[in-house]
């Protein structure tokens, strides 16, 4: 039984984790999503512009395809690995999709609504709740502005734009997803090469190791493939 709910888990767990390779289509980044320690000054940039900022290298992607190897750990009273392969596509101006088997659709629209830097302007309601000086690390918060199984969304950016992204949300039902990217060079841009991320969901506890694989960027990628997704 308990390899039977665990298993059930493994596709909404993967739904979340999916997201780490959109994420990359910025060079944001951060130490930790933890509480703000400092109020931002006066002259602070608005977290609409913080998150510009970060997305400047990435201006000319307008699409991606890229294949993805999670190797995933599932743990509640007993622990069990699984390996899982997809394919993962990124259209402007805010289309995302997951192609894995294994996923259904509700929980690929999750993955739509968690959105990546490129889209966060128009999904959520930003704001920035605190700043370390005058150049960060910026800590931002997110509220969907429409329907969402996302209650909120935390992220902090640095101003070193190699270091890892490192975002966190909490979904309505009260589970949490924190990621940490790391990118590299694909195309001239900078997009995932590894990730990592945790997940926690009625007990359960998740971590994914994601590997990215050689990126198609600037190529056709068909409507189609993100009509499952909801997006």
């Amino acid at each position: 039984m308990q390899h039977a709910s665990a298993a059930r888990l493994i596709p909404r767990a993967v739904a979340g984790l999916a997201l780490v390779g959109s994420l990359g289509v910025a060079s944001a980044v951060p130490s930790s999503a933890a509480p703000p320690i400092a109020v931002p000054p006066a002259n602070a940039p608005t977290a609409t512009q913080v998150i510009a900022r970060f997305t400047e290298r990435d201006a000319r992607v307008e699409s991606y395809s890229v294949p993805v190897h999670m190797d995933v750990r599932v743990h509640k009273l007993i622990t069990f690995h699984i390996g899982l392969n997809g394919m993962q596509y990124f259209k402007r101006p805010d289309r995302l999709a997951m192609e894995m088997k294994s996923v259904p659709a509700q929980y690929r629209k999750l993955f739509a609504e968690l959105g990546t830097p490129l889209t966060w302007p128009a999904m959520y309601d930003l704001r920035m709740v605190a700043c370390d000086g005058d150049r960060g690390p910026y800590h931002l918060e997110g509220v969907p502005k429409r329907a969402s199984d996302v209650a909120r969304m935390l992220v902090d950016v640095d101003g070193d734009p190699n270091a890892p992204l490192h975002v966190a949300w909490t979904t309505k039902d009260g589970g949490t997803i924190d990621m940490r990217i790391t990118e590299d060079a694909a195309g001239g841009y900078p997009l995932p090469k590894h990730a990592d991320a945790d997940m926690a969901f009625g007990g359960y506890k998740v971590h994914a190791s994601i590997d990215y694989g050689p990126y198609t960027v600037n190529e056709a990628v068909a409507d189609a493939v993100f009509a499952s997704a909801g997006t």
